[in-house]
């Protein structure tokens, strides 16, 4: 079926504006139900909304996380980013990486989250001794603390030197940002520039890091043995603090909003109230699939080449979700195994701004959604 037009009643969202509008569930509801697998022809791409349809691209062989001819965006093609964005397993499908990501997978699903909520606490400190001196956070604070605790936290629990350092560690999170920025498809020149730099800056940090304790110094030591370059690994280790940016921000200010709108269902605690808005209101909205042979797809004719926009948060909101993984944290081979680890360092980080004074009441009054196109990160005003 090809959808010229967005779904009866709801004609100013379509599935990429749904990532920031104010409420796009009965949309997506609506999607799973009338059109779970269609052709979006003004958006030029297969669409999947409904539960069987993502997990049968999620699970598809010949769908995968990049064009066959474009392992790495064109904006960063030719860039320290692009070079760094073409090493990353989790941007790759096939043979040759599966050796890192073997290793990386079961390094990653080891942190325990209850460590890294602790751990959290004490970094949170060291920030607090970097901050000027001031009587209430502002929302720009409050958003520097989102995309910066959880990078810290992942960057400590793996071993490299963050811990002695406030404005080293908000400089190592700033950069992280800016690259994971830069992958965006809306960034613009000076975006990507940045990013790049980031890049490049990052690679350095690791080279010249010497790691302590943490599972690093194990990670180099089987991947030198599996004949992995350096390379490989100290970008798929920038890969993970990239997972742990805007995907754990956005579980963060969600979480918050949450609080501050007192629904009686979120007056539970922390844990339960973050895995709630982990399936409710999913960080990660959206993820691409890219055919890379003809294929029959849920029903329908697929060309080599084609895309698909895989809608998690509508597979997520279009069924019953007591006892399942968040559908945000993907399925099959890319799904991500830091899942539980995600959402311990979301619920530290939304506790750490609590502890601080932070009142989601105020914050649900006063704010927007970051321009994305998959990721919904709430920005305070």
């Amino acid at each position: 079926m090809t959808q010229t037009a967005p779904v009866a009643g709801i004609a100013e969202i379509d599935p990429l504006s749904a990532v920031t509008h104010p409420d796009p569930y009965p949309y997506y509801r609506e999607l799973a139900a009338s059109l779970p697998f269609f052709r979006d022809k003004g958006l030029g791409l297969w669409v999947a909304a409904g539960r069987r349809e993502v997990a049968a691209v999620l699970a598809h062989p010949d769908c995968c996380v990049r064009p066959s001819a474009q392992p790495v965006p064109p904006s960063l093609a030719g860039t320290a980013a692009g070079e760094l964005f073409g090493q990353l397993v989790r941007m790759n499908d096939g043979a040759a990486h599966a050796p890192l990501k073997a290793l990386l997978m079961p390094m990653l699903a080891g942190i325990d989250p209850d460590s890294a909520a602790q751990r959290s606490v004490a970094l949170a400190r060291m920030l607090d001794a970097g901050e000027a001196a001031r009587n209430a956070m502002s929302g720009k604070d409050i958003n520097r603390w989102l995309f910066t605790l959880p990078v810290v936290t992942v960057a400590d629990l793996l071993g490299l030197p963050v811990a002695g350092d406030g404005g080293k560690a908000v400089e190592v999170a700033q950069r992280v940002a800016a690259f994971a920025a830069a992958q965006s498809p809306l960034a613009d020149g000076q975006a990507v520039a940045a990013g790049a730099q980031a890049a490049q800056w990052l690679g350095q940090w690791l080279a010249d890091a010497a790691p302590g304790d943490g599972p690093l110094p194990a990670l180099r030591e089987a991947a030198h043995g599996a004949g992995i370059a350096p390379q490989a690994v100290a970008a798929n280790i920038i890969g993970l603090l990239v997972q742990a940016c805007e995907a754990t921000a956005a579980l963060a200010g969600s979480t918050l909003l949450r609080l501050g709108r007192g629904e009686p269902q979120w007056e539970a605690p922390l844990d339960v109230v973050v895995a709630r808005v982990a399936r409710d209101d999913p960080p990660v909205q959206n993820t691409r699939r890219f055919l890379a042979a003809d294929a029959q797809l849920c029903g329908h004719a697929v060309k080599a080449g084609d895309a698909v926009l895989v809608l998690l948060a509508a597979a997520s909101c279009s069924g019953p979700a007591d006892g399942e993984r968040a559908w945000t944290f993907g399925h099959g081979r890319h799904a991500c195994p830091g899942d539980r680890l995600a959402q311990a360092l979301a619920a530290a980080t939304v506790a750490a701004l609590r502890a601080r004074g932070v009142d989601p009441v105020a914050l649900a009054r006063a704010f927007r959604y970051r321009p994305s196109l998959n990721a919904r990160i709430p920005h305070f005003l």
